[in-house]
């Protein structure tokens, strides 16, 4: 997916992506965080934009991502929206002064027994198997019944981040509602990617320094992940001396590490190992 930032405006190849002005806005920013959050409500992307752009709402940002990968535009990048309500982030409030909304489409928390549907907050019952709803349980979220995320969302999410981070250096971080206003939201849920989603966006990928006859071999045994950050991602664990093909590498930072990891190709599976487990040839 090719998006990018022109006059505060989203493309997506040659044309602009959808556009629905929102009068719940105010001044002009400077982005410095992108912020996700989810809908909270029905399954269409529409119902969605309609709400963030009605007056009566109190509430907008400036974007809603389709669980099909629609992207509807609501307010200039470098204009406030009213997405994050009471928030702080690394101790500054007022967090809709200075990032960017994310809504994703998902119903959000939901109550019921597996295999019985799950009733959101709405009314609507949704069918457990269906759109593999799971129960889950954390700290930041409590529990409940959570709907996963379409990979086109996640691949699309991705993508919009990554050409606003371009756009605009001054952004730094890329966090959650739940992360921005602890005990008062809980979205994005506990199915949605987000290391995945931030190893890739905050990462530096470097232009490939190593060509594709670069070995390396592992000084221990290591995981080989689905994406460079330590959360639950392994494909396999590799074993001490285990010698890789490199493919390319980045520099990737995941919570307080910054580190160098290394895409790889062991001839079953091809991910990412931190650079601190191999010795390259």
């Amino acid at each position: 997916m090719n998006y990018a930032v022109k006059d505060h405006r989203v493309k997506r190849g040659t044309s602009a992506v959808d556009f629905t002005a929102t009068p719940n806005k105010g001044g002009t920013i400077t982005p410095e965080a992108i912020v996700l959050h989810d809908t909270a409500g029905r399954l269409d992307h529409a119902s969605s934009v309609s709400w963030l752009c009605n007056p009566a709402a109190k509430a907008s940002a400036h974007f809603v991502v389709g669980r099909a990968g629609e992207v509807v535009q609501l307010a200039p990048t470098n204009v406030s929206t009213w997405h994050a309500g009471a928030s702080s982030f690394n101790g500054r409030s007022n967090v809709n002064g200075f990032s960017i909304g994310i809504e994703i489409v998902n119903p959000g928390i939901m109550q019921g027994a597996p295999g019985n549907g799950a009733r959101a907050w709405f009314g609507q019952v949704f069918p457990t198997a269906e759109h593999g709803i799971e129960h889950r349980a954390t700290p930041q979220h409590g529990a409940g019944l959570w709907m996963p995320y379409t990979e086109v969302q996640i691949e699309t999410v991705a993508a919009l981040c990554l050409a606003l981070r371009e756009a605009y250096p001054s952004i730094a971080a890329l966090t959650t509602h739940w992360a921005i206003s602890p005990g008062r939201k809980v979205d994005t849920n506990p199915l949605f990617p987000l290391d995945h989603v931030r190893a890739r966006v905050m990462g530096r990928q470097d232009v490939p320094s190593h060509g594709d006859d670069t070995d390396a071999v592992t000084t221990v045994g290591v995981n080989l992940r689905r994406w460079p950050s330590l959360g639950d991602n392994v494909i396999e664990v590799l074993p001490t001396g285990k010698r890789v093909r490199i493919v390319r590498s980045g520099v990737f930072t995941n919570g307080d590490e910054t580190a160098r990891w290394f895409l790889a190709a062991t001839g079953d599976n091809e991910g990412w190992v931190h650079g601190t487990y191999l010795d390259l040839d």
